[in-house]
């Protein structure tokens, strides 16, 4: 059956239209079909759950998914937050941070969330530069 991991991410991202469209379906804000967005080649994209992990949730962690995509006019940027949790059976939340990892708008280094497995009582803090797959 598996067992769930929380991911909170609370970032900066670049100013880039094709990374925040994916964003904004992956957390439903504006798009609801994948064929209307051009993919990353990137490998989250080859798993079969990727466009709606962001807005998963379950009753293991805070039952409701949140997500906050919004753009700063001043710091020419967007904030990004987000709080879901699933099952990481395809290590959904590495690639995630892999693949966002160069659009985040932060030194290397800075704290940009965290993740929990259902079963730890401590999370894995996540770092600008440091969210690889080999964690």
């Amino acid at each position: 059956m598996g067992m769930y991991t929380e991911l909170v991410v609370s970032t900066r991202i670049v100013d880039d239209p094709k990374v925040i469209n994916v964003l904004k379906l992956m957390i439903a804000e504006d798009l609801d079909v994948p064929e209307i967005v051009d993919l990353p080649s990137h490998p989250l994209f080859e798993t079969g759950r990727w466009n709606y992990m962001l807005r998963s949730s379950s009753y293991y962690f805070t039952p409701i998914a949140s997500s906050l995509l919004e753009y700063d006019k001043i710091g020419k940027s967007w904030s990004f937050i987000n709080r879901s949790d699933f099952k990481n059976y395809d290590n959904e939340i590495n690639l995630f941070l892999d693949w966002i990892d160069p659009y985040i708008d932060a030194e290397d280094g800075e704290m940009i969330g965290y993740s929990r497995y259902e079963e730890s009582d401590e999370p894995t803090i996540r770092y600008k530069g440091k969210v690889g797959l080999d964690l």
